[in-house]
């Protein structure tokens, strides 16, 4: 298509070059025309009317030199006779080459009259009488003859001066006209000729491109064929001989290399609306990707092959990983999910879900490390597998030390019968590396439900969940023990798991605030300080009660968020009343097991007080025994940190917990909290009073106060203020009150 444009082109060129060529042909000649009768009548025109006026000149001068007697009578004649042929011959030449023969018919008259004069002026010289008033009357006419002469000759050196510049107009008309078609001309050239080199740079780029579009079947790894209608092999590249040898077939026979059902498919590319198919097949025990292309115009087919066996056997490695666990084998529990769900949708009734988990893998993994617990749990999974029925029963492992087994027929008596036996196998030995391992098993277990009208997936996810919960509630009871879901610890699950929810917001929607409770001198009855108690004011159900909230909060990690703001809280608060006047007392707050831990406990402590600007010395921290002795030689380097502040130590819940001696007199602890457990018999609890007294002695003797809490009696008071305790908290003076009460406390205790 394109060559065929460029041909027009140029039979267009080849055309307009001819008619240009004409027409400067013919503008040519016109101007040689032009020049040629400027040279052969205008410029001899102007020359003969410029000697016709000096031969007028001439003459008028002999008329007065033959006057003056200058020249001789024959002087005169001759040079007349001379003048005469010259003007006559002027004039034919006028005659000849003027247009306008009015101006030679006048301009013969007036030279005839000039003749006449001088005839007559040359008769009367040349009497013996010389008529010298006739004479000059007649030289007197010369002058004005020779004028009328001269505007004649001017009149027509004008119309001849015109004439030539016509002809030159004409001339530079038909230059231009000749330079314009030359310029037009060469514009077209260059137009052509960027278009041709435009389409040529196309056609070679498209050839070029034909040229690699050509050399890529030869070039293309894969195998490339050409068949013609009937299915014959028209042509292969290369790569169709690698592959045919690499499989042992001869290479000189293309077509071993296709499906035997390969006309078939032809057939059915032909006949599918679109112009090609893609199928997979197997070769040699190799797996081939085939593409074919049905070019309808050639009544040909392109084939493309390409060996995926490769990558079939990745997708095949991969969806092994996927489903199953690659340590020990079994399913893992994405495929015990799918199984689930499909059991669920078919309504398969029967059977139970068993969450099993290892015990101890925690205290493997510290003794031993990774390697050696991995090795424990495989030898694990291998001891359940053996011992599992395999046509009613099948194992999955659902996480590190976690494992599942689906029982598909029995009910929960059946399941328990398998879990006592499982647990009887578990105290077994093991043996990893050399160490002789022992291990428990905590299992749990749900009867498989498959209701009508619940969705199968999350129906499936709930029977796993459900017993992982009852699993989870074994080993929080000691493990190595078997348990059946209910109900009723379900929905006390799900209770917490809100209440979780609902504390992670707590904070950063100001949900909590602080109550406090007031701290007495038992002697004098005056208030002292006070410890800060959080409360929880949920939008919906009102006050929750920290005996239900702690606990969870405990579990989720989020008291040690609670524990700093409540730190922050107290100090800003009791700063606050601090700076209206009021006298300064200490706040305490107790500190939970995770927030002692904590690596950023001292610098929270350090920018609350910073922040509230409370001296330390009015902050008092409340720690329990278990946290001080389960390291005590790190607890008491920590605890002289916060001492070293000027902070306040108090240890909580004394004589409930199993504190030495011997690290109580190390620990520097201000004062000693007698735990209400010891109080609230009193006085009728003999036990309980001397163990009350021991604990004011002990303290008195270590130089450390103490403080009775949860006292609510009088008789509880006056017993304790008998035995010389320090402070007395409880009821009997106030319950916890919010920030505006105890103000109105503060301010009437002072």
């Amino acid at each position: 298509m394109i060559q065929r444009r460029i041909w027009w082109v140029f039979l267009f060129i080849i055309a307009v070059g001819i008619a240009v060529s004409a027409r400067i042909v013919y503008l040519g000649d016109t101007v040689q025309d032009v020049n040629q009768k400027f040279i052969e009548e205008k410029l001899p025109l102007s020359q003969r009317i410029g000697e016709l006026r000096g031969a007028i000149a001439d003459q008028e001068r002999l008329l007065y030199e033959y006057y003056s007697y200058t020249a001789t009578r024959e002087d005169f004649q001759k040079q007349r006779d001379l003048n005469r042929e010259l003007l006559g011959n002027i004039v034919e030449l006028l005659d000849r080459n003027t247009v306008s023969r009015e101006q030679v018919i006048d301009l013969r008259n007036r030279l005839d009259e000039f003749d006449q004069l001088s005839d007559i002026l040359s008769i009367t010289l040349s009497s013996s009488e010389v008529n010298w008033d006739l004479a000059r009357a007649v030289l007197a006419q010369v002058k004005p003859k020779v004028r009328e002469i001269e505007k004649i000759l001017a009149l027509m050196t004008t119309f001849n001066q015109q004439a030539v510049h016509k002809l030159g107009m004409d001339t530079r008309d038909s230059v231009t006209t000749m330079m314009g078609w030359v310029i037009g001309f060469s514009v077209l050239i260059f137009g052509v000729a960027f278009f041709v080199g435009y389409y040529v740079v196309v056609i070679i780029r498209e050839g070029s491109e034909r040229r690699r579009l050509a050399m890529f079947p030869e070039r293309d790894p894969n195998p490339v064929l050409r068949l013609g209608a009937s299915g014959k092999v028209l042509y292969a590249n290369p790569a169709t001989s690698d592959l045919l040898a690499r499989l042992n077939l001869a290479p000189s026979e293309p077509a071993h290399l296709l499906p035997a059902d390969m006309q078939h498919r032809l057939e059915e590319t032909r006949a599918a609306a679109t112009s090609n198919s893609q199928f997979e097949y197997e070769l040699d025990q190799h797996s081939f990707e085939c593409t074919v292309a049905h070019l309808a115009d050639f009544s040909e087919f392109h084939v493309y092959v390409k060996d995926v066996t490769d990558r079939r056997v990745a997708e095949r490695k991969l969806a092994y990983q996927a489903y199953f666990d690659p340590a020990t084998g079994l399913p893992n529990q994405y495929r015990l999910r799918d199984e689930l769900t499909l059991a669920c949708a078919q309504q398969r009734t029967g059977g139970a879900v068993m969450m099993i988990v290892a015990d101890r893998e925690q205290d493997i993994f510290e003794s031993f490390g990774a390697v050696e617990t991995e090795i424990w749990l495989v030898r694990i999974a291998q001891r359940l597998e053996d011992a599992i029925d395999g046509d009613e029963e099948k194992l999955y492992r659902f996480g590190s030390n976690a494992f599942v087994l689906v029982r598909w027929s029995g009910d929960l008596k059946d399941a328990r019968r398998r879990a006592e036996q499982l647990i009887i196998d578990s105290r077994q030995p093991l043996y990893v590396e050399g160490h002789e391992l022992f291990s428990t098993l905590s299992i749990g277990a749900v009867q498989m439900e498959c209701d009508t009208g619940v969705d199968p997936a999350s129906m499936a996810v709930a029977q796993v969940q459900k017993a992982a919960s009852t699993c989870n509630r074994v080993r929080r009871s000691g493990g190595n023990d078997f348990a059946v879901y209910d109900e009723a610890m379900g929905i006390s699950a799900a209770k917490v798991l809100r209440m979780a929810t609902d504390l992670q917001h707590s904070v950063e929607n100001g949900e909590l605030c602080l109550h406090y409770q007031p701290k007495m001198d038992a002697m004098s009855g005056r208030l002292v300080g006070m410890e800060a108690l959080a409360r929880w004011m949920h939008p919906e159900r009102g006050m929750i009660s920290p005996e239900e909230f702690i606990p969870v909060a405990e579990d989720t990690g989020l008291i040690v968020a609670i524990g700093r703001w409540v730190i922050r809280e107290a100090c800003r608060q009791n700063a606050s009343w601090q700076q209206t006047g009021l006298r300064p007392l200490r706040v305490a707050v107790n500190l939970s097991a995770r927030q002692f831990r904590s690596e950023n406990l001292l610098g929270e402590i350090d920018a609350a007080l910073a922040d509230s600007s409370l001296p330390a010395s009015s902050l008092e921290l409340e720690i329990t025994e278990s946290m001080v002795m389960e390291d005590p030689e790190g607890v008491i380097k920590l605890l002289n940190r916060i001492r070293s502040r000027g902070i306040h130590l108090s240890l909580d819940d004394f004589g409930t917990g199993h504190s030495s001696l011997a690290y109580l007199k190390r620990f520097p602890i201000d004062c000693i909290k007698i735990d209400r457990a010891f109080i609230k018999d009193m006085p009728g609890n003999t036990d309980d009073v001397a163990i009350a007294r021991t604990i004011v002695a002990m303290a008195k003797s270590l130089d450390i106060s103490t403080l009775a809490e949860g006292v609510e009696t009088y008789e509880q008071f006056g017993m304790l203020k008998i035995m010389g305790c320090d402070q007395i908290q409880g009821y009997y003076f106030s319950e916890p009150l919010p920030a505006e009460d105890f103000l109105a406390f503060y301010k009437a205790h002072v």
